[in-house]
Order: structure tokens, then sequence, then C-alpha cells
């Protein structure tokens, strides 16, 4: 087998760097078994690791790189010194001529956005489930971005800018090359987000005169707004973006997201139905009801309480929900921003 070959296979099974100009950047596939790299005083350890150079060895007197590459003024993950024994899991700049660091674009947090401090000895472990945990010494869960049960499949890192990426971004992605979760959200700034544990369950009611909501948010989210053939759930007061709300169609109601037009109250065609397991569109009669429920699912109901349609996020540590305008896309995320379910992919 010629060089070349060898070395693709090894890339499409395992994991690689691809350095093509400003496209550089670290793939892992988690189906191998997994890894776990260990942060020790003389540098970062990695068990079981590719065939070919992850660049550990690389650091400087305050950061321990994970993975860096040896060309100068890209992006290195590793971990940088906090205080005296503790450190950061961090990415930043990383120039290996001089093993110098610069500041930090992103680190591991908890929750409630403070960093994460981990002790000497602390792992970072690619976990062969899909998942990333940052444990310290003594092997307590102190991070990771909860992406158990969520399909990934591939871990990627972007040294370099890539076209539609970021330099610096850690992604993981499911089988079908979808971000699940990636360190550095990049979206558009249209967006209605909702804390779906710290509030009441909102139900949003289909009624002729309009769309209610119980409990609704302090702030607007423009329900009355519709047209002759829409009832709106969550709008904007801006021209050219897309709704979520009520469909009308023959002898019902659709839960649709569609374009939307507050100036004429014009509705265009719909991007997305709700849709039961064999694709069909889900049909709800008058006064039906869409549900955006504390254990982390939305829910849509007929008049007499028959659910019919769930996204089937229960359980999966779902706490909000974000509407992007922009592209008409509704997510649930969990606590660490992770995509549980995306109405793009369902």
């Amino acid at each position: 087998m010629a060089r070349s070959a060898l070395l693709l296979l090894l890339c499409g099974l395992v994991l690689c760097w691809h350095a093509n100009g400003q496209n550089d950047k670290f793939t892992y596939k988690f189906d191998l078994g997994g890894m776990v790299c260990t942060n020790l005083a003389s540098g970062v350890i990695c068990s079981n690791p590719p065939p070919y150079a992850m660049n550990t060895a690389g650091s400087s007197v305050s950061h321990r790189n994970i993975i860096s590459f040896d060309t100068d003024g890209n992006y290195a993950l590793g971990f940088e010194k906090a205080t005296l024994g503790s450190w950061y899991l961090s990415i930043y700049k990383y120039n290996p001529s001089d093993q110098s660091s610069g500041a930090s674009i992103w680190r591991a947090k908890t929750v409630d956005g403070v960093d994460v401090k981990a002790n000497e000895n602390s792992t970072l472990g690619f976990i062969e489930s899909g998942n990333l945990e940052l444990r310290n010494a003594q092997g307590s869960l102190l991070w990771t971005p909860g992406t158990n049960g969520l399909g990934v499949t591939e871990f990627e890192f972007n040294v370099q800018n890539e076209l539609q990426s970021v330099a610096g971004n850690m992604i993981l992605y499911d089988q079908k090359h979808r971000i699940v979760w990636q360190s550095m959200i990049v979206q558009g700034g249209n967006k209605f987000t909702l804390n779906m544990v710290k509030r009441p369950d909102l139900v949003c009611t289909n009624l002729p005169s309009g769309v209610q909501c119980t409990d609704p948010p302090a702030y607007p989210m423009n329900t009355a707004t519709g047209s002759d053939s829409r009832r709106n759930v969550i709008s904007l007061d801006s021209n050219g973006l897309y709704a979520l709300g009520f469909e009308k169609t023959t002898g019902g109601f659709y839960l649709s997201i569609y374009k939307f037009n507050p100036s004429d109250n014009s509705a265009g065609r719909s991007i997305w139905t709700a849709r039961t397991k064999s694709g069909e569109n889900v049909k709800v009669d008058e006064k039906g009801t869409v549900s955006f429920l504390q254990k982390g699912s939305i829910e849509l109901k007929d008049s007499k309480g028959k659910q019919l349609w769930t996204t089937g996020t229960k359980g999966f540590g779902v706490s909000n929900l974000e509407f992007n305008f922009d592209i008409g896309n509704m997510i649930l995320l969990n606590d660490q921003k992770a995509n549980v379910w995306q109405s793009r992919y369902n």
C-alpha cells in the first residue's frame, strides 16, 4: 500500500491533522476506545494516543498543551495555570517557536459561568460514548459538555480560521456531521431564549382571537401578531424573519416554523412542521396547546388534553429553549449549551 493511501486510511479510522493553508484542524473519532490526557508536572501525557503527534509535549511555563500545532500563531487546547497547584482547561494562543502563550479565548466553566479549577494530575477524557470529561486527580467530575446519549461520534479542534468556522473552536459532531456542542457558539443575534427550568411551564393555547400563553416571560413574545393563516407563538417585530406558530390547514392546524413579515402581517411557507415518527404532519384542533415544560420537553396537545407530539427530551438535561429568528431554528439546550434537540434536524 502506498504511503499516501496508508495515511488516508489512518486519518479516516482514528484522528488526524488537516493542514491546508488556513484549514488546519484536528479531528478525533470516538469509536476506538477513548483517550485520557493527564496534566503532569512534566507535561501532558495521553493514554491510547494517536499514531502521530498531538504535540502534547509543547508547553510554556504557564501552559501545558493537550493539542497544539507546530506552526506559528495558532491556538492550542491545554491546561492553563490559575493559582499555585490549580489549572484551567483552556483554549489560548500558542507560538511553538518560542513556547509563548497568549490570552485564553475559552475556559471550561460551571453552569453559573465560573471558571473551573483542576488540580495537578487532573485529566481530560475523550470518552467513547461521545463526551468530554474534566476530572480532578481524585477522579471527581469537574466539567463536561453533557453529550452522553446525544449521538456524538467526532471531536474537532480548529487550530486556524476555517470557512464558516472560528479559530480555536472545539466542536462535537454527530455521525451526520451536525454540531451537537461547540466551545464558541457562532450564530445570528436575533433570538428568543427561555429558561425552562427556572420558571413554571409555559402553555400557549391556539384561540380564534390569537395565541394566549400562561405566565409568559417578562419580555414580549409577540404572540398576538399573526396573519389570516398563521397564529404566532413566538415572533419578532422585524421584517423578513421567522416565527413559530399554528398554521391553518384543512380541518385544523399544524405547529410550524415559517417566514413572517409583521409590517403587513404576511406569512410565507413553512420550513418545519411537527411530525409523527412516520413523517406525517401532526394536525391539532382549535384550542390545542403547545407547552414548554420544566422537565425539558415541548408537547403539542389537542383541546381535550391528548398528547399528539413531543420532542421526547424529558430526562436529557434540557434547561433552555432558543429560537433563532434568522434561520428559523428551534433548539433545546442543556446547561453547557449542547444541542439536545433541534427542529431543523427533526
